[in-house]
């Protein structure tokens, strides 16, 4: 029952998207009547060949003449419509095209009836009732007046000029039944038309929308194909966050742009097709290669004109990352020396103790700043600090790259040595010690730079924890600590 009432809703029923709908039609309906009359115009000499030659010898003349009337009218009301379309400034109006149908409606029923003169059939009305049907799909409402006014004149004529009582009848059913099955071909197709065209309506305007709300996003958006990776939609935002100059109808657009290779990109378009939606991805971005930016990624699984679609909602993050870094440089960095601090050269450690392979092997160097507590007495802690400081950075100036330097106390600090033997690591500290002297000699310092130090040989076979590796290095170092205060005990 809810399914008919939908059905004649549709089919019966006004709207904004109806009233369109209908005019749509009706400027389908000229052309096709356009058409039509350009067929009947060219056929109308087959149609003079039929009356005048073909059908000569038929015995009624009076169907002879009706039919050259038909076919006449016929040429006539072609000629006019085409000159009425041709010189018309707007749209016809309803009235006129509604008036052309009646008329190729009521040629064919005075067909049929005419027909009744000679061959007793009602073939035409029946044919040209299913052709008006199906051409032109007019409002089910005008439709019907039309068939039901044209239906009552082709019975009456029908009576007038059949007397065959049972043949009569026979045609009166037919006749009947086929134009109210014809009616509700009209209908049917009448329906499927309105409901194509109000989809249709609905999703140009849902896309009409769909851009406008893309475009007036405030944040870069990017709407792909999942198939090759092309751009169906950018909006000004992302032309100018990725500084792109693109036009659309030029060239296709990749968005290759936003990922860093193919195979992160088939990771989210796989994890896309499993969840529908990938939210808060973080990468680093090069727009172009040497501009460095962090972005924060949405992405959504949609259809966008029956196609799955990738809709990419990017912000950029690189404010956000910088401070993240200021904030882990701050956390993991002395602040007095600008290297590590204990707690990240700690967890340097127990990473190198937990990885426990050949390339986790190294040496540790623990040094011990000589006479800090003196300096501080005799030219206070501001100086102290630069004492600090000028070891720390003669230190940083003699190790390689791979090697990291971290604070570990006051007064005390660590040199990692990564693939060094341990001759190697004492020469790297003999130059450093010698770069003591040499600033020493220059006197440029009111201080005398030394430091003491201890190795440690780390070995992944060695069961041991990072306190056990410092206390070892430390008493190492204490060995040479006790040497020097021996040798400045006896300088005094």
């Amino acid at each position: 029952m809810n399914n008919i009432k939908h059905f004649l809703k549709l089919a019966f029923g006004h709207s904004p998207e109806t009233t369109k709908f209908i005019h749509h039609q009706k400027e389908m309906i000229i052309e096709r009547i356009k058409l039509a009359s350009i067929l009947l115009i060219f056929s109308y000499p087959g149609f003079a060949y039929v009356d005048f030659f073909l059908l000569k010898s038929a015995n009624s003349a009076v169907y002879k003449y009706n039919i050259m009337a038909i076919h006449l009218t016929g040429f006539i009301m072609s000629v006019i419509f085409l000159v009425i379309k041709h010189y018309a400034k707007k749209s016809l109006k309803n009235f006129v095209v509604n008036s052309f149908i009646i008329i190729y409606l009521l040629l064919g029923a005075f067909a049929s009836i005419n027909s009744q003169n000679l061959t007793g059939n009602i073939y035409a009305y029946i044919i040209i009732l299913f052709a008006v049907v199906i051409l032109f799909p007019i409002h089910p409402r005008t439709l019907f007046y039309m068939v039901l006014s044209i239906h009552v004149l082709f019975i009456l004529g029908l009576q007038l000029v059949n007397h065959n009582y049972f043949s009569h009848v026979v045609q009166q059913i037919n006749s009947t039944g086929a134009a109210a099955i014809a009616y509700m071909i009209a209908i049917t197709f009448f329906t499927l038309q309105k409901r194509n065209y109000i989809n249709q309506y609905k999703l140009k305007n849902n896309e009409k929308s769909f851009r406008q709300l893309f475009n007036l996003n405030p944040n870069p958006l990017i709407l792909t194909k999942v198939t090759d990776n092309t751009v169906v939609l950018i909006n000004e935002q992302a032309l100018q966050y990725y500084q792109l100059t693109h036009d659309q109808e030029a060239s296709p657009l990749k968005a290759d742009f936003l990922f860093r290779d193919v195979n992160e990109r088939a990771t989210i378009i796989n994890r896309l097709i499993e969840k529908q939606s990938l939210r808060d991805y973080i990468m680093e971005q090069y727009i172009p290669s040497q501009l460095s930016r962090w972005a924060l990624l949405n992405f959504e699984l949609v259809e966008y004109l029956d196609e799955p679609c990738v809709l990419t909602g990017v912000t950029d993050v690189t404010h956000l990352k910088q401070t993240e870094a200021e904030l882990y440089k701050h956390a993991s960095l002395d602040p007095l020396t600008g290297v590590l601090n204990r707690r990240s050269g700690i967890e340097l450690l127990n990473t190198q103790l937990n990885i426990r392979s050949s390339r986790s092997e190294f040496i540790l160097c623990f040094i011990d700043v000589n006479d800090l507590k003196k300096v501080n007495d005799q030219f206070g802690h501001t100086m102290g600090d630069d004492f600090i400081q000028t070891i720390c950075e003669i230190i940083k100036n003699h190790i390689m790259p791979n090697d990291v330097l971290f604070r570990l106390a006051g007064d005390e600090f660590i040199i990692i040595f990564f693939q060094k033997t341990i001759d190697k690591a004492q020469h790297i500290w003999d130059t450093i010690t010698q770069a003591f002297e040499d600033m020493n000699h220059l006197s440029i310092k009111p201080y005398a730079l030394s430091a003491s130090h201890g190795f440690y040989h780390y070995r992944p076979s060695t069961p041991i924890s990072v306190e056990e590796i410092l206390e070892a290095a430390d008493k190492e170092m204490y060995k040479e600590k006790s040497m020097y205060k021996q040798l400045n005990s006896l300088k005094i």
